[in-house]
């Protein structure tokens, strides 16, 4: 009975984690006041930062094309790519920023700072150069369905930051280990809370983010994060200090990326790079109902195996119901996130144990200041 009393303490943690989840994907937008999508009110610059992303931008830049609600322009930031990226932009009609031609010696040679490259840079570059009124940042492997702007345009607001985290298709067994990473990014928001489901004072999502250029200018933009690895929960939180409304919305697909689709090492790397700075901003009632959906992963199959190797019927019967009703439970909430297979969700102890061995790498690299690479960067978390 001792024993049991934790598991119902997490139990309960990890079903208000799971009851956010749906409260976001399902809240109605009632209070969400849209706004106008006309094209002569709202001017949209779309800023793609990319890095040797020959391989992933040609269908971002195809879906641009044949949007419903066409962009006012698209700008490339070239962000000292070797392949074929620059050609690729110009042959799509983008115009091509290069950070270097942009910033200031100044601005890129802070004292006592490193230079001042990678997304965070190439965004400021881009919004620097952008003559629109509504800037849209979007990462190179993004996607869009036709209306995906039009959508944006509605839902997006003067004087406050909306962003979306893009909906995740996976071609290849391998991906599917980012289920527990893409649970916990949308639980680490503290999205999905009963009155404010789609606000947020820890962060936005780097893929997708929507801002006017007027806040962005008067703010800084990415300027207030340059030393920063993680710049989305960085500069989101910069924001929040600075009183700029956050929020984030579900999109019914409308928008889709793939990550980390050059193999699994880069998805090691990748998540490695940035789940212990997470981790650090969360807040604490997130930190435990994320350490709940982790620790019923381990404590259900564990618990399972031993009433089996005790021969305790009773209990084996238990654990075996309460594992089906959490594979449930994890497939119907990760469903709305990414192409997650329902075999992901019956293998949840693998990938949870896959998941703190990433985050546990993350904290190490942290602590002994060691470097990871990242396209063709040797980058430093701090």
């Amino acid at each position: 009975m001792q024993d049991l009393i934790p598991l119902l303490i997490c139990a309960y943690l990890a079903s208000l984690g799971f009851l956010r989840l749906r409260r976001f994907y399902t809240a109605p937008f009632s209070h969400l006041q849209g706004g106008t999508v006309s094209a002569q009110a709202v001017r949209f610059s779309v800023i793609i930062p990319a890095r040797n992303e020959e391989h992933r931008l040609g269908p971002l830049l195809a879906s641009l094309q044949n949007q419903t609600f066409k962009p006012y322009e698209i700008l490339v930031v070239d962000d000292g790519s070797t392949d074929g990226t620059a050609q690729l932009a110009r042959r799509f009609g983008c115009r091509l920023v290069q950070p270097a031609d942009v910033l200031s010696a100044a601005q890129l040679e802070a004292p006592g700072a490193l230079r001042w490259t990678g997304k965070s840079a190439a965004c400021y570059a881009g919004a620097l150069e952008a003559r629109g009124d509504r800037l849209i940042f979007f990462d190179a492997d993004v996607s869009l369905a036709p209306d995906a702007l039009e959508y944006l345009a509605y839902y997006s607001r003067p004087g406050a930051v909306l962003s979306v985290q893009p909906y995740h298709t996976m071609k290849r067994a391998y991906e599917q280990c980012s289920l527990y990473f893409n649970l916990v990014a949308i639980l680490g928001l503290d999205l999905g809370q009963w009155r404010h489901p789609f606000d947020t004072k820890l962060g936005f999502f780097g893929p997708c983010m929507v801002i006017d250029r007027e806040t962005y200018q008067a703010t800084g933009g990415h300027l207030l994060v340059r030393d920063s690895i993680l710049e989305d929960m960085a500069l989101g939180q910069a924001f929040a200090k600075l009183k700029v409304p956050l929020y984030s919305i579900p999109h019914r697909n409308r928008i889709n990326f793939r990550m980390y689709a050059e193999g699994f090492h880069t998805l090691f790397n990748g998540w490695s790079k940035n789940m212990a700075l997470g981790a650090q901003r969360s807040s604490l009632w997130t930190i435990l109902i994320i350490s709940s959906i982790i620790t019923l992963s381990f404590s259900i199959p564990i618990g399972l195996i031993r009433s089996l190797a005790a021969a305790q019927l009773g209990a084996g019967l238990f654990f075996c119901a309460a594992y089906l009703v959490f594979a449930a439970v994890l497939f119907f909430g990760v469903r709305r996130i990414g192409a997650f297979r329902w075999w992901s969700s019956l293998c949840f102890p693998g990938f949870a144990f896959f998941f703190v061995i990433v985050l546990a790498r993350s904290f190490m690299m942290q602590l002994l200041r060691l470097p990871i690479e990242w396209r063709g960067r040797r980058v430093q978390i701090k």
